[in-house]
């Protein structure tokens, strides 16, 4: 009992002694900090203050701002947009007043003729539907615009070739004995395009002569493969046969999707050989085109 006691007197008597070092070198710590942070305000309180002289521009002489200049010449010179060009003007295709007769099935009601090219209407019928058109304007069904407005007929653009619709009741026959006749080209190159135009013209007349002796034919001119999407018939892609004459005379361009024909749905697969029952018995084909999203009515008379 009295061993452990002194045992225990012992491990106190060490305790106090390790208590006081610590106490010492905190405090040894805290003095030297307190100095260092005591020493770092005086020698910021006796440090001179740092002084700013005021900045002042140097006097440029008017020689040196001169020399100095930024010289823009060749910027200038450089035409970064291009260089201005006056813009050259149009020279308009002179309308041919005897322009052959037209093939499409249109029929011209009325006229207004006015020397204010502004002020001339038309009055043209359509697969039974009457529209008024102004100048350039565009004929419904057809990609034929209206170029010309005389008292007795008017002049069409067909895919840029001049035509001539006549008011009804008269005769295109009447205006061709009546019209004087062009002077022929003194150059080679017109006679050549002349020629060329009036063999096209007998071409195509024999192609629907032809076709008017067997109405079967038309399919070797204008020639249709059926188009299918999900399985589905879209309709029937046209495309010109062995003579391209007819197919561009009425309008048609390559890669029309026919939608109609006579009335027939062409989505329908058992349309077509409905048609082809009855197509000697017909003299002229109606077809309903799908193109760039629009629809669009050929008509093909035999």
């Amino acid at each position: 009992m009295v061993a452990s006691n002194v045992w225990l007197q012992k491990l106190s008597g060490q305790s106090v002694v390790i208590q006081q070092r610590l106490s010492l070198a905190c405090c040894l710590l805290l003095l030297m900090s307190a100095a260092w942070v005591l020493g770092k305000m005086f020698w910021l309180l006796q440090s001179p203050e740092d002084s700013v002289s005021p900045w002042n521009a140097k006097p440029v002489s008017a020689q040196s701002q001169t020399q100095s200049s930024l010289d823009t010449s060749s910027l200038k010179n450089s035409h970064l947009f291009g260089v201005y060009q006056q813009e050259a003007k149009v020279v308009e295709k002179p309308v041919v007043q005897d322009a052959p007769k037209t093939r499409l099935n249109l029929t011209l009601v009325g006229v207004v003729a006015s020397s204010d090219d502004n002020k001339s209407l038309a009055v043209i019928a359509n697969r039974g539907s009457q529209s008024t058109y102004g100048i350039n304007e565009q004929i419904e069904g057809t990609r034929a615009q209206l170029k010309a407005v005389f008292s007795d007929r008017v002049i069409i653009d067909n895919s840029g070739r001049d035509e001539t619709l006549m008011l009804a009741g008269i005769d295109y026959s009447k205006l061709s004995a009546n019209t004087p006749a062009t002077k022929p080209a003194q150059n080679r190159h017109g006679n050549n395009a002349a020629n060329a135009s009036s063999n096209g013209d007998a071409k195509l007349d024999t192609i629907r002569a032809e076709i008017s002796q067997d109405p079967q034919k038309i399919f070797q001119y204008v020639r249709m493969s059926q188009v299918k999407r999900d399985g589905q018939v879209m309709g029937y892609r046209v495309t010109p046969g062995q003579e391209p004459e007819l197919f561009r005379s009425v309008g048609l361009e390559s890669g029309d999707i026919a939608t109609q024909l006579n009335g027939h749905d062409l989505t329908d697969p058992a349309s077509m050989s409905k048609i082809f029952k009855t197509i000697s018995d017909l003299s002229e084909l109606n077809l309903t085109v799908e193109r760039d999203g629009q629809n669009h009515d050929i008509n093909i008379e035999f």
